[in-house]
């Protein structure tokens, strides 16, 4: 093998180790940094990225919902069909989860009707309602010339349809006033500037599932399609109005049937047995290549620990939310490496046994057991892949540890093994046949000449 090969492991390894251990920040960087941070010269600002193990909802806990989708509470009977409006719900649910930062929700559809959401680590369950439900719908409105002191819509409506992505400002003298700032685009940008025209001195009513959030008075013909919306905000409501916002209006109304909290003391439960049962099953592998397989055994176990220090960090890395159906799939790829391992040494201990050096038997070994290994390999990844493009939830979650477990495994199987067999190679102490199971009659049987048959 190239004398790269080991300086390649090698600092893999070193990498892997420190991926793998928690971070707790760094002090002299302008922000906590549990990961990889870097900071530009003579600048304030850099790049963080978050190192950290993330736990799916039946591991660390959180909140589950169950919501059915109420077309009957409507003005009019919808004109698309119920799954798509379950389709869109599901979009503009996932872009709001997704602007709080949860880890790898899930957000499914249970027939046309319902939806399932779960939030990894959210333990508000009020919150999680609210952001989940709220309809959004935004609506300008404008003063009515029948009854002074009350709005009406404007013919057609002039809604948050077309509003540009928002964000949080801030405004008054000494500009801690927290507004969202908004933007009309087309066509209702100009609808909004002759808007300011028709009632530049009054003031107009900004709605949110008809509630008002906010009357300002136009003070000043428009220019624009934007403005801002005033409402004695907080911060935390002035972000949270910004998400509803640039996340959409729900379709349909929503209605929770079914709320859930699970505690994190059953995910740390779930998480202690998932750790003993793969010490255990790693144990008892270990035990066996070393008794049956002997030196080649043990650097086999040596692989397997470099594979799941290296595993464990592309998790982190990714990274990857493990459930409970994720760790399975770890440990399933587990088995695959060793697998690959024992095909490796069979051939071995043929090409041994019919009488081959060490060095020899070992190349061609890896040489007639790579096909069936790639094989092997190619076909669980091929499957790994169909679940996770075509599976849900926790199906998922299984299919992409598993892959990433196997081809993690072919590298340590093809490359770390081989290299640490070649290493063993070169100590003499380390040449003995018995080393690699083989006994010496065992090959001198091989080499004796067979007898030649006697036709009578």
């Amino acid at each position: 093998m190239s004398r790269l090969w080991p300086w390649i492991v090698g600092l893999i390894a070193v990498l892997a180790i420190w991926v793998d251990i928690p971070k707790h920040g760094v002090s002299s960087f302008p922000f906590n940094c549990p990961g990889i941070c870097f900071r530009l010269p003579g600048s304030a600002t850099g790049f963080s990225q978050e190192i950290k193990t993330h736990l799916g909802l039946d591991l660390q806990g959180g909140t589950q919902l169950v919501l059915q989708l109420r077309p009957d509470r409507l003005p009019s009977a919808p004109t698309i069909p119920l799954f798509e409006l379950n389709t869109q719900a599901r979009g503009v649910i996932d872009r709001r989860i997704n602007a709080l930062g949860v880890s790898e929700p899930v957000i499914q559809a249970i027939g046309d009707d319902k939806i399932l959401l779960e939030l990894p680590g959210v333990s508000d369950l009020a919150q999680a309602q609210e952001i989940a439900t709220r309809q959004a719908f935004l609506e300008i409105k404008v003063p009515s010339a029948e009854k002074p002191g009350e709005f009406k819509s404007l013919v057609p409506p002039l809604t948050g349809a077309n509003l540009k992505p928002t964000s949080v400002g801030f405004t008054g003298a000494n500009q801690n006033q927290p507004v969202v700032n908004f933007e009309f685009g087309a066509p209702d940008d100009q609808r909004w500037i002759q808007l300011s025209k028709d009632f530049v001195g009054q003031p107009v009513q900004i709605t949110l599932d008809t509630r008002e959030i906010s009357a300002p008075r136009i003070q000043q013909v428009f220019t624009s399609g934007g403005g801002i919306i005033e409402g004695g905000f907080t911060t935390q409501s002035a972000k949270e109005l910004s998400l509803l916002l640039n996340s959409g209006a729900l379709p349909v109304p929503l209605e929770i049937i079914q709320s859930t909290r699970v505690e994190p003391t059953l995910g740390q439960d779930s998480v202690r047995k998932s750790l003993i049962a793969g010490a255990i099953g790693l144990a008892l592998v270990a035990l066996f290549m070393v008794s049956y397989y002997r030196l080649p055994g043990a650097i086999a176990v040596i692989a397997l620990l470099y594979y799941t220090v290296l595993t464990y960090a592309i998790f982190r890395l990714i990274p990857v939310t493990l459930t409970l159906a994720g760790i399975a799939g770890f440990i399933l790829s587990i088995g695959m490496a060793t697998d690959a391992n024992v095909l490796t040494f069979e051939r071995l201990k043929e090409e041994l046994r019919a009488g081959r050096s060490l060095r020899a038997a070992l190349d061609e070994g890896r040489t007639r057991a790579f096909s069936s290994i790639a094989y092997s390999n190619f076909a669980t990844i091929l499957s790994a892949t169909i679940l996770f493009f075509f599976g849900t939830g926790a199906v998922k979650g299984f299919a992409l540890t598993l892959g990433i477990g196997v081809v993690v495994s072919f590298f340590t199987a093809v490359v770390v093994t081989q290299m640490l067999l070649h290493g063993a190679l070169s100590i003499p102490a380390f040449r003995k046949r018995s080393l690699y199971g083989v006994e010496e009659r065992e090959v001198q049987r091989a080499r004796e000449p067979r007898p030649t048959p006697v036709r009578a």
